[in-house]
């Protein structure tokens, strides 16, 4: 029998790998449905003396599931008592998300809103208003309006530019009771703080299901 001594295993390289994952908890308040990532250049590092080790990959394709109940509860988790809106609700259909609740300034008064999720800089998802109505009669004020959506987006916070790990996104896609969003990740963890080369450029993403995204900058991990 050889000696498996004499050849210590300090790393491994994998040319191709396939990872599924289900109820991704990635802060306390979002959880992501599914998560499905596909690539190569998989570097698994062993534990040393001065390393615990790490893994890292090449530019990776994903694709993650967030679904409609998941999406509500982040924003039941971050809408402050004070605000003047009340039985916030998204739902997604095909191509758009449609939101409902009440607003509230001297008469709580129901809206409804359709919008279209965006892509803003490769990291962020925002919902791009596209139709309002109060009472399903008449249009809310401009003013009115434009507090709502920034407050909407606010509480949603998908904001990728903070992650530990660069990301950058590239599509997204309503479907009914979900949103699906597709771009591409570089992981290496633990996280070493240096700089990770910038992924391949694309164009600029700008609308929920566009197959095309920007040139990102250098992002560091």
């Amino acid at each position: 029998m050889p000696d498996m001594t004499s050849f210590p295993l300090q790393s491994v390289k994998i040319g191709g790998a396939q990872f599924h994952f289900q109820n991704v908890l990635l802060r306390e308040d979002v959880l992501i449905d599914e998560v499905h990532l596909e690539g190569g250049e998989v570097l698994l590092e062993a534990p040393s003396a001065n390393s615990t080790g790490s893994v890292r990959t090449g530019e990776t394709r994903f694709r993650a599931v967030i679904s409609e109940p998941n999406v509500n509860k982040l924003l039941a988790s971050n809408m402050p008592e004070d605000v003047p809106v009340r039985n916030l609700k998204i739902a997604f259909l095909s191509g758009k998300a449609h939101i409902s609740g009440n607003y509230i300034k001297m008469m709580s008064l129901p809206f409804t809103v359709d919008a279209v999720p965006r892509i803003q800089n490769g990291t962020r998802v925002l919902l791009d208003f596209q139709s309002v109505s109060a009472g399903g009669m008449f249009s809310l004020p401009p003013t009115v309006v434009e507090s709502l959506q920034k407050l909407i987006n606010e509480k949603l916070d998908f904001d990728l530019a903070q992650a530990p790990i660069p990301v950058w996104l590239d599509t997204l896609v309503c479907e009914p009771g979900r949103l699906t969003a597709t771009g591409r990740v570089k992981v290496v963890w633990p996280p070493t703080g240096a700089a990770i080369a910038p992924f391949t450029a694309r164009q600029t993403p700008v609308l929920a299901g566009s197959s095309t995204a920007s040139a990102p900058p250098k992002i560091t991990g």
